[in-house]
């Protein structure tokens, strides 16, 4: 197997371009980030935490993992208040031409604004932020000896290490997406983060690899479905447990909330599992192989 060009070139690329973006990203948060912004944030903390996954082996086994930690360590803090947000949005949203379950909806809403969990401290933020922008000081500079960036030429052993490592993950994570076949409601959060890991890694090979490069539509296509079943369930359990806490007769009001919620999940499940079929009969017939 004959190493595709560059390899070492374009992981440094790829690095700093997703230093990039996530510096402006920052560069528009004020306060703590919430909406478009926080789930722009969290795509953006994954987009990192993969391709030091992906190519961390170089120039040496394990060099990529300082960042993969401090990437996920940060999403994670943020995770729970893009839950609420998203379950915020969705009651609002889909009980807005209810007149009889809106207002409960809307009650609902303000208390998820009101006792969520506010995301980190300004304190703890700036510490994962510093982390995270040591272990990218840290990877670039153990990237910067291995190629000339001018030319963009590497050392040729370094080349073929990485291409071999490389392949083999993304092998890997087609096995383990085929192994993990069309998922229920319980197994289907973890089929969408091995397909966002699969189409994270095919996006930066590229042309390179060109033959996979048809998954990545069906990738985002069940990334999207799959998504949007997990949005419901968490609404779901948010609801349960709002409604466990009220009053009697609020609780009945919430309690009502839940047969459409139901429903609607019900009917995006069926959406995630049909997406997940056309992709793995798609996912089958594919090569991995460097052109």
């Amino acid at each position: 197997m004959a190493p595709p060009p560059r390899l070492v070139s374009r992981t440094a690329a790829a690095l700093s371009e997703r230093r990039a973006r996530l510096d402006a990203l920052l560069a528009r948060i004020s306060g703590p980030p919430s909406g478009e912004t926080l789930h722009d944030l969290r795509v953006a903390l994954r987009r990192i935490a993969a391709l030091a996954r992906l190519t961390g082996d170089a120039p040496r086994k394990g060099s990529g993992r300082a960042l993969r930690v401090a990437a996920r360590d940060l999403r994670r803090a943020l995770s729970t208040r893009r839950t609420e947000d998203v379950a915020r949005g969705l009651l609002l949203g889909r009980f807005r031409r209810d007149p009889v379950r809106r207002p409960v909806a809307e009650r609902l809403a303000a208390r998820l604004a009101k006792e969520g969990e506010p995301g980190p401290s300004p304190a703890r933020m700036r510490d994962l932020l510093s982390r995270l922008r040591r272990a990218f000081a840290r990877r670039e500079a153990s990237l910067a000896h291995l190629h000339d960036p001018l030319t963009g030429t590497a050392d040729e052993g370094h080349e073929k290490t990485l291409a071999k490592t490389v392949r083999r993950r993304l092998r890997r994570a087609a096995k383990n997406l085929q192994a993990a076949g069309v998922p229920g409601l319980a197994g289907l959060h973890a089929a969408r983060i091995l397909a966002r890991d699969l189409r994270y890694g095919l996006e930066f090979t590229g042309p390179a690899m060109p033959a996979p490069a048809a998954l990545v539509p069906l990738l985002m296509e069940f990334q999207d479905t799959a998504g949007a079943a997990h949005d419901l369930s968490e609404l779901i359990a948010l609801v349960r447990r709002l409604a466990g806490r009220s009053r009697t007769v609020d609780r009945r009001a919430a309690l009502r909330l839940l047969p459409p919620i139901l429903a609607a999940e019900e009917r995006a499940l069926a959406r995630a599992q049909a997406s997940s079929k056309r992709l793995l009969a798609r996912l089958k017939d594919v090569e991995f192989e460097w052109r």
